[in-house]
Parts: C-alpha cells; structure tokens; sequence
C-alpha cells in the first residue's frame, strides 16, 4: 500500500521535486495531464505506467520516481479532473444553485467517462474533489437544509447524477450501426418466440414505441430523464424537508 503521507502530499502539491535521476525531466502535473488523455482517448483500464511513459517519451520505471504506482496516479487523475468542475457558488436562488452543480457534475462525467470507472467508496481527499463536495455542502446550507440531513441529500444527488451519467454513457456507446442491427435481430426473434410480448409487458412496449415514433433511442432519453427528473424530485424533497 502507498504511503498515504506521500499520496495526500501529492495531491495537495507539497511533494518536491525528486532528487533521483535526472531532474525536471518530467514533472507530477504532465504525468497525470498525459495518464487523462490516454484515458479520454481510451479506457481506463488502458492506463498504465507504460503508457503513459510512452506518451511523455520517458520509461515506465522513470515515472516511479514521482508516482509510486498505478493507484495513486488513478487517485491524482479523479482529483484533477474534477478542477475543470470549478467552485459552484450558492447564489440567491438555492433550487437554481443545486441544479447547476448537478449538470456540471453531469457534463464532467460525460466529458471524461472514466471517472465512472473510479471506486467512490474510499474519497481521495484531494483538493478538488473535496472543492466540489463543499459547493454542494455550502449551497445545502445557505438552503436552510438542517446539518443532520445534508448527508442523506448530498449522497442522494451524487448517486442520481452519477448513475445517469453511466446510464447516458453506456447507452450512447450502444447507438452504433451494429446496435441497430442488433436490435432488429432480436425484435424479430423475439416476436417469433413470445409473440404476446407486447400483452404481457404492455407499459414497456408503449414507451419504446413511443420515442421511437419520434425518432429517439429509448434509453437515451431514459438516461437524460433520470438525470433532469431525479434532480427536480430531490430538490422538491428539500423543500419539504425545509418546512
């Protein structure tokens, strides 16, 4: 395991330059700017410290000397990436507030898709991230929203706009040619095999139908749905909760 000491150092860029190997080759920042590319550009599951030395023209075990390993450089690169999100003040309009933190958390995620891929259960405690929990800290605050239910909000907000933007993601990926196709194909089985489908699940065939009379992908709207209605919703529950 990384030392923690270190990790939270370089994060909050209190780490030195190192005094091994060749001095100002390569610095912390242009390790975790080209380890974001790769990932944008990719997966991230294609992030390595190979690659990424390959990318700055160095060798992987060159970039030990400022990462101690792939771990913390995924910790550095969800801590980073959240600084395009920037600081979301409370305004005076609290509902106008929450709703703007919402769709720049929204837009961050789609902008950078790998950061649905990061285990959230463990922060990272890093500057940015923990500048965007404290927008959304402070806005429930100049809300009237009691300290005791902040958590349950907080919590309830990061899990809508993190699950649409993974509903989003997946179901743009899938509107190729070959998803087309594929559709086409099991509609047409499907209809052979259960052809009172349509009876049994009545509700789901009419949405389906629906949107596609108006030329939309179901569960790409269903995705931009979940996120602007599920935000509504719990911006209405703290109101109630404010009474």
């Amino acid at each position: 395991m990384a030392d923690p000491g270190r990790t939270i150092a370089l994060l909050w860029g209190r780490v030195a330059e190192p005094k091994r190997g060749p001095r100002q080759a390569v610095s912390v920042e242009e390790i975790v700017a080209a380890a974001i590319r790769i990932a944008d550009e990719q997966e991230l599951v294609d992030v390595t410290m190979r690659a990424v030395g390959a990318e700055l023209g160095r060798t992987a075990m060159s970039l030990y000397t400022y990462v101690v390993s792939r771990d913390v450089l995924i910790e550095l690169m969800y801590d980073r990436a959240h600084a395009e999100m920037g600081e979301v003040r409370p305004g005076a309009d609290w509902r106008k507030a929450v709703s703007r933190w919402c769709v720049k958390l929204h837009e961050l995620y789609l902008a950078h898709p790998w950061l649905l891929d990061v285990q959230t259960a463990r922060p990272t405690l890093g500057p940015y991230e923990q500048q965007v929990l404290e927008s959304l800290l402070r806005i429930l605050a100049a809300a009237g929203l009691a300290i005791d239910d902040r958590p349950a909000v907080t919590s309830a907000l990061f899990s809508i706009v993190r699950g649409a933007a993974r509903q989003a993601v997946d179901a743009r990926a899938a509107v190729t040619k070959s998803d087309v196709e594929w559709w086409a194909a099991r509609g047409r089985a499907l209809a052979e095999v259960v052809p009172d489908f349509a009876e049994r699940f009545p509700e789901a065939t009419a949405i389906a139908a629906r949107q596609r009379k108006h030329g939309a992908q179901p569960w790409v709207t269903a995705a931009d749905q979940a996120f602007t209605r599920g935000v509504g919703l719990v911006i209405a529950g703290i109101d109630k909760l404010r009474d």
